[in-house]
């Protein structure tokens, strides 16, 4: 309102009051993933979804758009569902009742690669990660690229972080250009 460019990164906010919005779309991500899973499970098993910090949107997004992929495959079973509020200590414990409650888990999905990678350790604790296949989101080179490239998660979907996007912008927006008010960034798969 007092004329200062602001750019909102990651998670959107209510009202209009900002130059530009960038970020990736979860909804979408969230879709692959699963689409990812039902291809690889040839749209059945039991599964497991842990959940991020299901009050942000990132966290309703993910799933949302999950429930949309696999929607259309009524032999991939969610079995076992919590809420990790985006930490692997919890996504940890949360993954130790689900293996103590049930007997066959085929995929983990997880809405962030810590919460995948604290899967992976409950599981690895009990003896069971190399029938679970882990997938994670957001993709960062030192977690979810990682864990993909040390064989503990199967895949990763990416989050990009938009940083030099924001930065870029911000030029722009200062030299007096007009930009795009949305700026949705592309994911990839690892």
């Amino acid at each position: 309102k007092a004329g200062i460019p602001v750019i909102v990164l990651d998670r959107k906010v209510l009202g209009n009051d900002y130059t530009q919005f960038i970020g990736a779309d979860n909804k979408l991500i969230g879709e692959a993933a699963g689409k990812w899973i039902v291809k690889k499970l040839n749209g059945k098993g039991s599964l497991v979804e842990l959940k991020g910090l299901m009050t942000s949107t990132p966290g309703q997004d993910r799933h949302s758009g999950f429930a949309k992929a696999i929607k259309g495959s009524p032999d991939l079973k969610v079995i076992f569902e919590a809420d990790m509020q985006w930490l692997e200590p919890n996504a940890r414990k949360e993954m130790e009742s689900a293996l103590a409650r049930f007997d066959k888990i085929d995929p983990v999905y997880a809405h962030n690669d810590p919460a995948a990678h604290g899967a992976w350790l409950a599981a690895k604790a009990a003896g069971r990660e190399k029938s679970i296949l882990f997938v994670g989101i957001d993709g960062l080179p030192q977690e979810g690229q990682a864990y993909v490239k040390q064989g503990i998660l199967n895949a990763c979907f990416e989050y990009p972080t938009g940083g030099r996007e924001a930065v870029e912008n911000a030029l722009e927006i200062l030299a007096g250009k007009k930009l795009e008010r949305e700026v949705t960034l592309k994911s990839r798969v690892f």
